[in-house]
């Protein structure tokens, strides 16, 4: 079997490769071109050259794929139109490729942040992605779809990663709403498994999983937790959201300048706590507590 990983150079992808090589699954990777990043892979992993947003360059990394896992999308940006061009157009561009290229099974990694009330340009950009990969089933394409949730460990998780940055950064920090949003915060390699599971089983055709860890913690309780591991103890001081809203700098500390004040300011908002016992049941998926 050989299975296509796209954006496979970046840090989940480079831990997919992995994983997959050892159920003897051959693994072949399209990156961008130039991308340095890809030299750290596995010397099993067979690398294509190509940018998603333009259709001509990734056809040939297709050829005799059975099983493409499509991770290549951007998570920040500030250029207005940036989220639909690479995660909605791009994805429909590995979509057609793949149908063009007769191969059978997709696995797209969406994000759980396509369940939050309204949504930010990057929700909307990842649930139009969704929504062309099950169409193409009408093609005969054997979809699966997976919503990771927050990201830690092992190099990985952008936001997480901000987010600890910022409550560590100053003796004083600021949640809005008092961080009482609760979160489902998932373990990278808990992750993997799951994205590689789900891709590889029969009984995740057509099926749709949140893909999240075994502990519900508040975002105010995640600050402690980062500020005890890091020998710290700041000082947490709440913020009513329209106050939130409207502090600029409040932005620039949580996200910095690839990140618009609304993506900074969506994770205070919503609960994420997703359940996963279907993909417990289908995949096998046995996730552990990240922070433990």
């Amino acid at each position: 079997m050989l299975a296509l990983v796209t954006g496979g150079a970046g840090v989940v992808g480079k831990a997919l490769c992995r994983e997959l090589l050892t159920q003897n699954v051959c693994v072949r990777v399209l990156t961008l071109p130039g991308d340095t990043l890809a030299s750290a892979l596995p010397k099993e992993v067979e690398v294509f050259y190509g940018d998603v947003t333009k259709p001509d360059s990734i056809k040939a990394a297709f050829s005799g794929v059975d099983v493409v896992y499509h991770l290549a999308a951007i998570l920040l940006s500030t250029k207005a139109g940036s989220f639909d061009f690479v995660n909605f157009q791009g994805t429909k561009n590995v979509v057609d490729a793949a149908i063009d290229a007769g191969v059978k099974r997709f696995l797209y990694v969406s994000s759980i942040s396509v369940t939050y009330p309204i949504l930010t340009e990057y929700g909307q950009s990842k649930l139009k992605g969704e929504s062309y990969v099950k169409a193409a089933g009408d093609n005969g394409l054997c979809w699966t779809i997976v919503r990771p949730t927050l990201v830690i460990g092992d190099g990985g998780g952008i936001e997480f990663n901000m987010y600890a940055s910022y409550v560590k950064r100053f003796p004083i920090y600021f949640l809005p709403g008092g961080g009482k949003s609760l979160k489902r915060p998932v373990k990278s390699a808990d992750l993997v498994k799951g994205i590689a599971s789900a891709g590889l089983s029969e009984k995740s055709v057509g099926k749709t999983y949140a893909l999240a860890g075994s502990t519900i913690i508040s975002m105010a309780q995640m600050a402690k937790v980062i500020l005890k591991n890091a020998g710290k103890s700041h000082l947490m001081v709440p913020i009513p959201w329209w106050i939130a809203r409207r502090i600029a700098v409040l932005k620039s500390w949580i996200g910095g300048r690839p990140v618009t004040a609304e993506q900074a300011l969506a994770g205070f908002l919503y609960d994420a706590v997703p359940e996963i016992d279907s993909a417990r049941c289908d995949l096998g998926y046995n996730p552990g507590n990240p922070f433990a």
